[in-house]
C-alpha cells in the first residue's frame, strides 16, 4: 500500500508539473500573438488586428502592400516590453480582413485602428511601412497624433497620393529609407524635404523595403531609433 501510494503521489506530482508547463507554454503562445481584436471601419468593413502590451502611449503599426500585419509582430512585442500598447492590423483584403483589397481605402482602415486606440491611450504614434506609411500621412493630416515613423514611403501608390498631405502634417515625422530601394528610392527624401513639421531622415545602405529593414543587418539600429523617437516624443 505504501509503495502504491508513493507511485500515485509521484504520478500526481508529475501531472501537476506537466499542467504548469502546458499553461506556461500556452501563455507564452498567447503573449506572442497578442490579444485578437476586431476593428470596424466607417464603411462597415471588419478588420482583424492584435493588441500587445499596456500603457498610456499607443503605437499603431500599419503594414506594407507586399506583407501583412505579421511584418510588425516582432516590433509590437518589443514595444510591449517597453511599456507601450501596440496595435497591428490587416488592411482590407489581407489575411484577417477579407478577400478584396482596395489601396485607396487604406486611410479609412487606419482610421478604424486610430478610433479603436484613441479611448485606450493618451497619445498615439503611427509607424507605417510603404502603403501603411502613406495611410499614416493621410490620417495625420487630419487627426492629432504624437508622431509618425515612416518606412520606405512612396509619394504615390495605387491611387494614394500623399504629396499635399505631407505638408499638412504637424506632428514630428521620422522618415526612413534604404538608399537602393527598388520601389521607392529617392521618394522618402522628396517627402522629407517637402514636410513642414519637425522632421528627421535616416538612410540605410542596401535595398531592403519597409519592415524588411528590421530583419536585415540594420534591424537593431532601426529598432533603437524608433524606440528613441517614441520615447522622446512621449514626454
Amino acid at each position: 500500500m505504501i509503495r502504491g501510494g508513493r507511485i500515485w503521489w509521484v504520478a500526481a506530482v508529475v501531472a501537476w508539473i506537466a499542467s504548469i508547463l502546458v499553461s506556461r507554454c500556452a501563455a507564452a503562445s498567447d503573449e506572442s500573438a497578442g490579444v485578437a481584436v476586431q476593428l470596424r471601419t466607417n464603411d462597415a468593413v471588419t478588420l482583424g488586428g492584435h493588441l500587445y502590451g499596456s500603457g498610456s502611449t499607443g503605437v499603431i503599426l500599419a503594414h506594407q502592400y507586399n506583407s501583412d500585419q505579421t511584418g510588425w509582430t516582432d516590433f509590437a512585442l518589443i514595444l510591449a516590453a517597453h511599456g507601450y500598447q501596440a496595435l497591428t492590423f490587416d488592411f482590407r483584403g489581407f489575411p484577417e480582413s477579407g478577400l478584396i483589397s482596395h489601396v485607396p481605402d487604406a486611410p479609412v482602415d487606419l482610421k478604424a485602428a486610430y478610433d479603436f486606440m484613441k479611448p485606450r491611450v493618451t497619445r498615439i504614434f503611427i509607424a507605417g511601412a510603404s502603403m501603411g506609411s502613406d495611410a499614416a500621412i493621410m490620417l495625420a493630416a487630419h487627426e492629432p497624433v504624437a508622431g509618425l515613423i515612416l518606412l520606405s514611403t512612396p509619394v504615390r501608390f495605387n491611387g494614394l497620393d500623399v504629396y499635399d498631405a505631407d505638408a499638412q502634417v504637424t506632428a514630428p515625422m521620422l522618415f526612413v529609407e534604404s538608399v537602393d530601394d527598388p520601389f521607392v528610392a529617392g521618394q522618402p527624401v522628396m517627402l522629407f524635404k517637402h514636410a513642414t513639421a519637425p522632421k528627421w531622415l535616416k538612410t540605410f545602405p542596401g535595398s531592403a523595403h519597409g519592415t524588411e529593414i528590421l530583419r536585415g543587418p540594420y534591424g537593431t539600429e532601426l529598432r533603437n531609433l524608433m524606440l528613441r523617437f517614441v520615447a522622446d516624443h512621449s514626454k
